[in-house]
């Protein structure tokens, strides 16, 4: 069995533990959306270094 540990105890609280629980779905949305944005424009900046290495 894996187990990863993060930086928090049992029962300690989070701010993204706290938005996921309380947040309206839109608010979920937004997030989610800029964050896909966002990780979608570094993989893609991450493909163009790797496609100019092998150029």
């Amino acid at each position: 069995m894996i187990s990863i540990k993060l930086g928090l105890s049992k029962g300690a609280k989070s701010s993204f533990a706290d938005f996921i629980r309380d947040a309206k779905s839109e608010q979920k949305k937004r997030v989610y959306s800029e964050v896909l944005t966002e990780a979608t424009k570094q993989q893609n900046l991450v493909m163009m270094k790797a496609e100019a290495k092998r150029a």
